[in-house]
């Protein structure tokens, strides 16, 4: 039951060994072998970089991110109960990891210009339209992370549901709300940038 719940909450080909050895590894990583736990991270790494980079909008702070989110996974690895899903387990724990990040850290710079050239130059995190970005950041997190985790993480409606601890319709919701702030956002922007 562990492997088979485990399995279906990695990001696999779909063929049954692939799925057998996601399963395989959290089973070995929550009991506590490093080597599985370093191919966890090798495999959730990218998803989790571009998750925090799009929350943060700044490339030192999302590698600083990324590495507390991970540091989290493994001090709380035990807990993970394999009868659930493995992702939206740790989906959760990375949105709680990154509200509490953005609690503590300093204001966003406001000299975008460099970071964003930097950001095109690093092939990991795919580049976006600077407006979208910014109406991006000016969401309500409550907006933001089901954004986030539904079209940056790859995570299904249940999924991101689970992980925010909201039934499917309320994501549904929220993502409509989002996705409408973010239309007028551009829209605005938009007809500034005319003017």
């Amino acid at each position: 039951m562990h492997a088979q719940a485990a399995a279906e909450a990695l990001p696999m080909t779909g063929l049954p060994d692939a799925r057998a050895a996601a399963g395989q590894l959290i089973r070995q990583a929550t009991g506590g072998d490093l080597e599985a736990f370093e191919e966890l991270v090798r495999r959730l790494q990218r998803r989790v970089y571009g998750f925090a980079y799009q929350h943060l909008r700044d490339l030192d702070e999302a590698h600083d991110l990324t590495q507390e989110i991970f540091v989290k996974l493994f001090r709380n690895l035990a807990r993970y109960d394999a009868e659930r899903p493995f992702e939206p387990w740790f989906w959760k724990l990375a949105a709680n990891t990154t509200i509490n990040y953005r609690r503590k850290r300093v204001p966003t710079p406001t000299d975008q210009s460099a970071d964003q050239q930097v950001s095109e130059a690093v092939s990991s995190v795919p580049a976006h339209d600077p407006t979208l970005v910014d109406a991006l950041a000016q969401l309500d997190p409550a907006y933001r992370l089901p954004i986030l985790l539904h079209y940056y993480a790859d995570l299904p409606l249940e999924q991101v549901a689970q992980s925010l601890n909201l039934t499917v319709p309320a994501i549904k919701s929220r993502l409509h709300r989002a996705r409408a702030l973010l239309r007028n956002a551009l829209a605005e922007s938009e007809e500034t940038g005319f003017q």
